[in-house]
């Protein structure tokens, strides 16, 4: 008794054991009925058995069919797909259809309703147009039954193919298994003297495995193409491009005409050097000239200008420690200095008056530099430099406006759209430094330098080439076409290139700056070069001290600090000379060989204590506020899931 018993114990505990596991989430069955029309059209039922457990399948599935396929010249093609009918156990189901990179996605369900746990059938309706691929011999129908990108196994798959009254299949293949495969787990029956075609798959296909069908037609059955057809489908299979194409062209042709009316700069003059500055050229001015506007908010030409009127004996500079004061000399607006000097001596208008460079006063300090920058650029925009924003600005919104034809006509969807948007990033890049490299290709005084440069641009352009076409094949659906993609990189390659090279300096620019590049070459002459020039005046305090402004508005206060350095270590040394700093400036001692690179390094830091003492900015916003055939190829396809 005690055996039997323990067989029946261990049999019940099976059943229970079986009885409390979990269904599978899995297709049952998924059969295809696709009737083909004389005139190529499709109408195609799929019928789609799933059990349900409310865990990937809770509320219903979605069905992913493609609407771009290759034809039988390896060309993408744009299909017509058209929903009739979605019914669940019968019934008419609710169901809603989304577009997105080349797919057609039917969600079907409520998402207020849950499914009851158990097997449910769906079945879809629809038509669809050209998906016959015409050879020379036959036409054919490749069609993907079930899609490789399902995300249940499918126990069971089929399709029956119906063509019309009275055609005959001349040749009928099939293929199953993941995405490229050439497996042929199926079996094919021609039914009706070959007018009925059953595919079937003879093993459960897992997950993102799919039935693929290949029913050769003989030719005449289904009626070609005619030429106003031909011409139709082609333009709408290649509008996108051709939109895109023709709008870079035109993009191209307008800033090749605004370049050449007015973004080409005029002859350049002959750099000589020169131991005096341009006449009517503060420090400040030669700044903005040189760096063709502000650059990082001007700070560099304002402490240049502080530093010229100190020189000048309108301004004192203390820094005991590490914070600078400046203190006025005088009173009123002296006429002989430039706009900008005007505007921060009205911020200290009496003698005696101070500002002291620390964060408590660094909304002052911002709102003496932004005077300063507002009367620089008041006086002088457009008269050493044009950008030519109007150009840019029309360039850019035609740009746009190609850009919105090509999202029109090109059928791109938003998932395609954000793609693109992220390979223009390194298309971006590439632009950037290319146009850096053309720049140091301009100014390179050596034929050595010239080749370097374009041998650095080769490189960085096959290696931007690779990514970019690394990116196209990572990013953007297997079906996308390249061509838009160029256009549109196109698009962007050219606002990049036209902004930097669309502003020119005027005539009198193109002089200015001329003159000052002398002067910069001649701040940074070694000691033997400069006593060569013919002309030149001796180094002196007076002279080091009245070219320093200039040297810190240019960036060269180091060589020139050190030049001077040099000459008056010899100075003391022969006891021609006593110098033990400047009258203008008060703060730490200067060691006695080294008073020009002490007060070099203090000039050149005096804008970073500019842009230090500036109030931190703050968010307006709270960060809560918003070659031959194989598994899946052809037409149909897709895939699908749960929700």
């Amino acid at each position: 008794m005690k055996a039997p018993a323990r067989i029946l114990v261990a049999l019940l505990l099976v059943c229970c054991s079986a009885a409390g596991a979990p269904a599978a989430e899995e297709i049952r069955d998924f059969r295809a009925l696709i009737d083909v029309g004389a005139d190529g059209t499709l109408t195609v039922t799929e019928t789609i058995a799933v059990n349900v457990e409310g865990r990937q399948i809770s509320r219903g599935i979605f069905r992913d069919i493609p609407l771009r396929y290759e034809d039988e010249n390896g060309r993408t093609r744009e299909v017509r797909l058209d929903v009739r009918s979605v019914k669940r156990d019968g019934e008419s189901e609710p169901y809603a259809t989304e577009r997105g990179s080349g797919v057609l996605r039917i969600r079907i369900g409520d998402a207020d309703v849950l499914l009851p746990h158990g097997v449910h059938t769906y079945a879809i309706t629809y038509d669809t147009t050209r998906q016959i691929r015409y050879f020379d011999g036959h036409d054919e129908l490749y069609w993907n039954v079930t899609g490789n990108g399902w995300d249940f196994p499918i126990l069971k798959s089929g399709a029956e193919i119906r063509l019309p009254a009275g055609a005959r299949t001349s040749d009928v293949t099939y293929f199953t298994g993941p995405y490229g495969s050439t497996e042929q787990a199926a079996r094919a029956e021609r039914l009706d003297g070959g007018n009925r075609i059953l595919v079937e798959a003879t093993r459960t296909l897992g997950a993102r495995e799919g039935l693929t069908a290949v029913v050769a037609i003989p030719k005449g059955v289904i009626a070609p193409l005619s030429e106003a057809e031909r011409r139709a489908d082609w333009w709408r299979d290649n509008l996108g491009w051709i939109v895109g194409a023709g709008g870079l062209a035109l993009v191209l042709v307008f800033y090749l005409w605004a370049w050449r009316r007015v973004g080409r700069d005029p002859p350049a003059d002959i750099v000589v050097p020169r131991w005096t500055p341009p006449d009517g050229v503060s420090p400040g001015l030669a700044n903005y000239i040189e760096k063709r506007g502000f650059r990082g908010m001007g700070w560099d030409a304002f402490a240049a200008s502080m530093i010229d009127l100190a020189v000048k004996g309108h301004l004192e500079l203390e820094q005991p420690k590490r914070t600078m004061t400046i203190r006025r000399k005088g009173a009123g607006v002296p006429g002989e200095i430039g706009v900008g000097q005007r505007a921060i001596l009205k911020a200290l208008p009496a003698d005696g008056d101070t500002l002291t460079v620390n964060k408590a006063n660094g909304k002052t300090v911002q709102s003496v530099g932004r005077a300063f920058r507002q009367a620089m650029e008041a006086e002088h925009r457009n008269q050493f430099y044009r950008a030519n924003a109007l150009y840019l600005t029309a360039g850019a919104f035609v740009s746009v406006m190609v850009f919105i034809f090509i999202i029109a006509f090109g059928g791109l969807s938003v998932d395609t759209i954000l793609s693109i948007f992220g390979m223009i990033l390194p298309v971006v890049v590439i632009s950037v430094i290319a146009v850096g490299i053309g720049r140091k290709f301009r100014t390179a005084r050596t034929l050595r330098a010239r080749i370097g440069a374009v041998a650095v641009a080769a490189v960085i352009g096959f290696a931007g080439l690779n990514i970019v076409t690394s990116l196209v094949g990572m990013l953007t659906p297997l079906d996308f076409d390249a061509r838009v993609l160029a256009a549109v990189a196109g698009l962007a390659i050219a606002n990049i290139v036209f902004f930097f090279i669309m502003g020119a300096p005027t005539p009198i620019g193109q002089k200015r700056s001329a003159e000052i590049a002398g002067l910069k070459q001649y701040l940074t002459l070694a000691e033997k070069d400069r006593m060569n020039m013919r002309g030149a005046p001796e180094m002196s305090p007076q002279h080091f001290e009245t070219l320093l402004p200039y040297a810190v508005a240019l960036g060269v206060e180091e060589p020139w600090s050190k030049t001077f350095d040099a000459w008056l270590a010899t100075a003391l040394a022969a006891g021609t000379v006593a110098y033990a700093g400047p009258t203008w400036y008060h703060g730490r001692d200067f060691s006695p060989d080294k008073i020009g690179t002490n007060l070099g390094n203090m000039t050149g830091a005096l804008s970073n204590s500019f842009t230090a003492s500036l109030p931190a900015p703050k968010s307006s916003s709270s960060g809560f506020s918003g070659g031959g055939g194989f598994s899946g190829g052809g037409g149909g396809g897709g895939g699908g899931g749960g929700w």
